[in-house]
């Protein structure tokens, strides 16, 4: 008697933007049978969600109830179109750096040959980054927090671009900053590329080795190359092409070729 296959449900949503087909395309290469409802969800079984919020937390903890593995995408974590790309980040149980992945080796992040700037040892101002406050509970910004960090710790608070239409590009907005304040967001990872300091609240921030958290704000910030580097060839394993999921290969590193 043959081996059942394991079963892959696949809940993000239709379109150009959540590509559905693509995730399921990706899934079926590597041998999982894609299905459109799974009511009795097993070890071998898996789902994908978009982010952890709202009805995909519902769903998620149903899945990891029974044992069932959750695979969190969520746009790249360097920003969508990062490098002229179509960037997705791929995670088991949660977004933001608090999930876990498969990781590799250092070529994947060398391979794409990004200049990680000199650190920023001058400037005028310490930026807050601000924040849209969308995601998962306990993950997520919390109501308000740009503002109350602002009035912690002062500096200048930059508005999301997602909520407030046209504003200064990031590289614009940090020509005169000395840090970065961040909740968790890839607005600070770039920030990390151009040699900008970062402080940080969230916990398990995907940045966090490469930063220093707000509970130490006031010291020196963290300025080691190791570190930065580290972070980031960690990070390229939790970051894929669209055509690396919809040819398997994202699925393939995440369930370290074996499903």
């Amino acid at each position: 008697m043959s081996k059942p296959k394991p079963r892959a449900l696949v809940l993000t949503k239709d379109g150009l933007h959540y590509r559905r087909a693509v995730f399921i395309n990706g899934l079926k290469t590597i041998g999982f049978e894609t299905k459109d409802h799974i009511s009795d969800p097993g070890p071998q079984d898996v789902l994908v969600i978009w982010n952890r919020s709202f009805r995909g937390a519902e769903d998620a903890e149903r899945f990891e109830r029974h044992g069932a593995r959750v695979i969190v995408a969520e746009n790249g974590y360097m920003g969508k179109g990062w490098l002229g790309g179509n960037w997705y980040s791929l995670a088991f149980g949660h977004h933001a750096g608090v999930g876990h992945w498969n990781v590799g080796g250092p070529e994947r992040w060398d391979n794409l040959k990004v200049d990680l700037k000199p650190w920023r040892m001058n400037g005028t101002e310490n930026i807050i980054l601000g924040q849209r406050g969308i995601g998962e509970r306990g993950l997520k910004s919390p109501e308000g927090w740009a503002e109350a960090t602002q009035a912690r710790l002062g500096g200048r608070v930059r508005k999301h671009p997602g909520r407030n239409g046209n504003v200064a590009t990031l590289e614009e907005d940090l020509t005169h900053a000395t840090s970065v304040v961040t909740w968790a967001s890839s607005a600070a990872l770039q920030a990390l590329l151009h040699g900008v300091p970062v402080w940080y609240e969230m916990p398990g921030w995907i940045g966090a080795a490469a930063a220093r958290p707000i509970a130490e704000f006031g010291g020196e910030p963290l300025r080691d190359d190791a570190a930065r580097l580290a972070m980031f060839r960690r990070l390229a394993w939790s970051m894929w092409q669209i055509d690396e999921i919809d040819n398997g290969t994202a699925f393939q590193q995440l369930f370290g070729y074996s499903t």
